[in-house]
């Protein structure tokens, strides 16, 4: 495995200074107290955290309302009688997919506070163009395009994307001011927030925990990351972990529920309303599970925790009981599969300090595979017209979260090895050391001439 080059880490610990003054060129490795630094994490949580939130936000609710809509009219509206959802998310998919490595090769060189923002005004822009679409070949196109860059019944076309377009494109906005870019290449825009002092202990932070800059990736770069053993079986356990969740598929189940008259269970209302309860659950299982995963320090046993609750939930889809409250929980325990994403990130995050390079493209190969499963896979798992009675949906998901769980064993022992090989190395090398020093002392003792080697940083 290879690390950055020197000239190109040079070039990135250059670009940390270029801009900072010489009082902080001189102090930035100085110890920060620890006052200053939590306040400082603090001011940064509140501009960061919160345009992420807000961006994630909106992306997630333009991303994902094509089913909500689907079950509120959009069906009767434009003649949606086949397959026309699996290819509108299909669409959406690949355009994803095309994009993503580009995307992370141009973040690596001009830094994410001018790139995000730049995408995300481009998919509001994309997203109120939906309020007009007409038909289904009109979704189609401009959801390749939205999704290059990064949708409900004709009648709540209008309104509901109008106006979600909009507010994506006021935080496409407000993120070109907010996000703070990388410590070695702060945004100029944030220096109402982030004085010179915040970026020193940004700088301070970083080298505390030998994290190496962010330099940008070259084609030569690029084809280095896939060396890395860790990018294929974080990449690969992502999706086939996080990705496996027919709970995107809830409402079509709950529009085909009927009351013993022959009417409809739930209204539209209520088709789109019961679904939040899911993500509701999803929200507080990932806040608990990634916070109790960095307080033990533990990677392995929340996401063992994980795939339990997931299998549970993909074997109650299987059977299909007809206990209508079983089946419900089914759903709803299937939105905890989600949560393995961030404890994956963040153990690879970990375990990659040194490498940023291979952190961007690992996290891009993830998505990748992710949408690639995305794109393709639910055509043949959860064709719309089989819905809700679907043949191999579920047990597919279940082989795919097996899979994973014997992808979490094999990381946690290969890194568990790597460990004890590094801490051999060292205690190798300090027994080395150790008698190399007794040695000259002897040779000292009995009048020898000690000869000390040119090369020998003492």
């Amino acid at each position: 495995m290879g690390s950055p080059t020197g000239q190109a880490v040079q070039v990135a610990e250059g670009a940390i200074t270029k801009d900072l003054p010489d009082d902080v060129v001189g102090n930035q490795l100085h110890d920060v107290d620890p006052r200053e630094e939590r306040a400082f994490v603090w001011r940064l949580d509140v501009f960061f955290l919160t345009i992420g939130f807000l961006g994630y936000m909106f992306k997630y609710i333009d991303q994902t309302n094509i089913n909500n809509a689907y079950v509120s009219g959009m069906q009767e509206d434009l003649k949606l009688y086949g397959n026309e959802l699996n290819y509108f998310t299909t669409f959406f998919n690949v355009g994803y997919i095309i994009m993503l490595w580009p995307s992370c090769v141009i973040v690596s060189h001009i830094g994410p506070s001018k790139w995000l923002p730049a995408c995300e005004l481009l998919w509001g822009i994309f997203t109120c163009c939906l309020s007009v679409a007409q038909t289904s070949h009109q979704v189609l196109l401009v959801l390749c395009y939205l999704a290059l860059h990064k949708a409900p019944s004709r009648r709540h076309f209008t309104a509901q994307k109008g106006v979600q377009g909009v507010c994506t494109i006021a935080v496409a906005l407000a993120a070109f001011f907010l996000l703070p870019g990388y410590p070695e290449r702060p945004n100029p825009l944030a220096k109402f927030y982030l004085k010179p002092r915040h970026i020193e202990i940004a700088l301070a932070r970083a080298h505390r925990v030998s994290r190496k800059p962010q330099i940008g990736i070259t084609v030569k770069d690029f084809f280095r990351c896939f060396t890395f053993w860790q990018l294929w079986a974080f990449g690969i356990a992502w999706p086939l972990a996080g990705n496996t969740v027919p709970s995107n598929y809830f409402n079509l189940w709950l529009k085909s529920l009927k009351n013993p008259d022959g009417t409809k269970t739930y209204s539209v209302a209520l088709l789109n309303y019961i679904p939040i309860a899911g993500q509701a659950i999803q929200l507080v299982a990932e806040v608990l599970f990634s916070g109790a995963s960095d307080y033990f320090r533990k990677r392995l046993p929340f996401l063992l925790l994980h795939s339990a609750i997931n299998i549970t939930s993909l074997v109650i889809l299987i059977i299909r009981p007809d206990t209508r409250a079983i089946h419900f929980a089914g759903y709803f325990l299937n939105y905890v599969g989600a949560v393995s994403m961030i404890i994956l990130m963040a153990w690879a995050t970990e375990n990659l300090q040194n490498e940023p390079q291979v952190r961007t493209m690992l996290f891009a190969s993830g998505t990748v595979l992710a949408y690639v499963m995305s794109a393709f896979i639910p055509i043949a798992a959860f064709p719309a017209v089989e819905a809700p009675d679907w043949k191999i949906g579920s047990k597919l998901y279940l082989g795919f979260t097996i899979v994973a769980t014997f992808i979490f064993f094999a990381i946690h022992y290969r890194l568990k090895w790597e460990t004890g090989r590094e801490a051999k190395k060292h205690f190798d090398h300090e027994t080395v050391n150790v008698s190399d020093n007794n040695n000259e002392a002897q040779q000292v003792r009995h009048g020898e001439a000690l000869v000390i080697p040119e090369n020998r940083n003492l």
